[in-house]
């Protein structure tokens, strides 16, 4: 007899059910590895973080500052993966006894990661040391400039360093900085998110205090401390390394694993109303709550008011006021969504624009806030790697964001344009797929022509297949519980892990019909052959997509379970249908 749930102790891949084995080939797991990959364990799988490059000297660090007792500030990027990472670290130094200041810089105001007068502001209030996270690995600069004045810096950061031609990689000349992807770290993972990093920090100097005292107050406090009590700041981690999309492999599985597992018994009030407000238990979330409704709202404070909203919001204990925070990142992201759908229902993809190799379309009148949001939308819609600028800090600049679908390595693509083109883009960085740029308002006529100019210098990447990958083809009579948990044990799903795909060939449905506020969504019901019937939904569809329903088709959707409003419904989510 098989096992339909396999997240149990004494079982062998003989137990398995033989679905749960096909997901398992499909996704290129080794029978040697298919146990560890179903049972993601704390103690096997999240490894030690002092084999991390400069997370010894970082510790040294920050120990002597308790010796010291020096002002110490943590200074965070402002998205979903930087915002948790700084209350992390908040509550960390919190926990030990030793409270920190936190600064976390304004998305429009001020922009991506470290500044100059950022760092004159926290010293004049006696800071003499800055941890970052997730941000810094290329402020070479404006580290400099803070060792120059007398503030030590320790960066934690995942992002690309900077390569230069003949010097190789360069990074700040900080007391520690702490990236796997930095040419000196051999770490077992060179792929976790920056809230990932800071926790790593944490547990290091955690275990360090358990055994040397350098503060008899912080000694004292840790004394008291559980061991296992950095384990609940995984909720934290969970929620970032979802939402910020990395690949949900080696640590990370693991990490996102336990991360859902302390989310489901959290008690952040400024969480636990959102969950209420949209009628959500906590002890059923799961990835697809973090990427679609816990996410949005913590990105939504950076984007439309103020990154510090969003902090707050996760941090605060009191009742009342972590409620007033969750209310305001709701009209936020209710704003948000508004200005991304104004923007995007008025774009004609016949224009010329979008015929060249590089999509470069802005406005004055966008706000930074949503530019990442219609790049995105352009990217899906046309494939190509995309530039939409808004307006600047003054008139004199605007600011951009910028994605690719991988084929292309948009830093690299910004770097060129500077080589082939000085001073068209003013600054630049991020990720291979997606960054942030400035750009003089007098050159942005130039804009277009130097990244498609540069594009010709840069190497494409192979995509591969981008089909959508089909895992196995079910019937209607298939869709019951006993499906559904030889599905679950491979989730968290996510990027390096995609929610299985099903086909179910030559269905005809019992009824289909439109639902929603303003009839955005659409709902086909399925007949069983044995009677019954398999409910399948799908979001914001076009009236193509609804006339294909109503014929017999092929459906490709995932097999998902739903505990909207508290009701417990098994079901089906659309994928296409041709």
């Amino acid at each position: 007899m098989y096992i339909w749930y396999t997240r149990a102790m004494n079982i062998s891949l003989d137990d398995l059910h033989p679905l749960t084995l096909t997901l398992l080939k499909k996704r290129g797991i080794e029978e040697s590895n298919m146990m560890d990959f179903l049972n993601p364990s704390y103690e096997k799988h999240v490894g030690d973080p002092f084999q991390i490059y400069g997370i010894p000297k970082a510790v040294e660090r920050i120990l002597l500052a308790l010796h010291r007792k020096e002002k110490i500030a943590i200074y965070s990027d402002y998205d979903c993966d930087g915002i948790p990472g700084g209350v992390l670290l908040r509550e960390f130094f919190d926990g030990i006894g030793y409270p920190v200041d936190i600064y976390v810089p304004h998305r429009h105001n001020e922009g991506y990661g470290v500044h100059n007068h950022a760092v004159d502001l926290l010293k004049e209030k006696g800071i003499s040391l800055i941890i970052t996270v997730d941000l810094a690995i290329t402020n070479i600069e404006e580290i400099a400039y803070a060792k120059s004045v007398g503030v030590d810096f320790i960066v934690t950061d995942h992002h690309l360093p900077i390569h230069t031609e003949g010097k190789g990689q360069v990074v700040p000349d900080a007391v520690a900085v702490i990236n796997s992807k930095q040419d000196l770290c051999t770490y077992s993972d060179d792929m976790l998110c920056g809230c990932a990093v800071a926790w790593k920090l944490a547990c290091a100097v955690l275990s360090q205090l358990r055994i040397e005292s350098v503060n008899d107050e912080v000694y004292q406090k840790v004394q008291t401390l559980p061991l296992g009590w950095e384990k609940w700041m995984l909720d934290l981690v969970g929620i970032s390394t979802i939402a910020d999309m990395v690949p949900l492999q080696k640590e990370n599985r693991a990490l996102a694993h336990y991360g859902l597992r302390v989310l489901q018994k959290t008690k952040r009030p400024g969480l636990l109303h959102i969950f209420n407000e949209q009628r959500m238990k906590k002890e059923n979330l799961t990835e697809e709550d973090i990427a679609f409704t816990i996410a949005p709202r913590i990105n939504a404070a950076g984007r439309m008011g103020s990154p510090i909203q969003a902090h707050h919001m996760l941090y605060e204990k009191d009742v009342v006021k972590a409620e007033n925070f969750a209310r305001d990142l709701e009209l936020l992201n209710t704003e948000r969504k508004a200005g991304v759908k104004d923007i995007t229902e008025g774009i004609s993809f016949d224009h010329a624009v979008y015929k060249n190799n590089v999509v470069v379309v802005g406005d004055m009148s966008w706000g930074p806030g949503i530019l990442g949001l219609i790049a995105q939308k352009i990217i899906d819609e046309t494939g190509k790697p995309t530039f939409v600028w808004g307006q600047g800090d003054d008139k004199t600049t605007v600011k951009g964001s910028c994605r690719s679908k991988g084929d292309v390595h948009v830093v690299e693509l910004m770097a060129r344009v500077q080589e082939l083109f000085p001073g068209v883009i003013t600054h630049s960085g991020g990720h291979e797929q997606a960054g942030g740029f400035s750009c003089a308002v007098d050159r942005i006529n130039e804009l277009s022509e130097a990244l498609n100019e540069s594009y010709k210098h840069v190497e494409l990447q192979e995509l591969g297949n981008q089909e959508i990958l089909i895992d196995a083809e079910l019937g209607m009579d298939d869709i019951h519980e006993v499906t559904y948990r030889a599905i679950s044990p491979l989730a968290p799903f996510g990027v390096g892990n995609p929610k299985p795909v099903f086909s179910f060939k030559d269905v005809t449905p019992l009824s289909v019909r439109r639902f929603g506020k303003k009839s955005e969504h659409l709902e086909v019901v399925y007949p069983r052959t044995k009677g019954g019937q398999v409910k399948s939904i799908k979001f914001f569809v076009d009236k193509d997509m609804e006339a294909k329903a109503t014929q017999p088709h092929t459906l490709l959707a995932h097999v998902e379970k739903s505990y909207f409003a508290g009701k417990t419904e098994l079901r089906l989510r659309i994928v296409d249908i041709f």
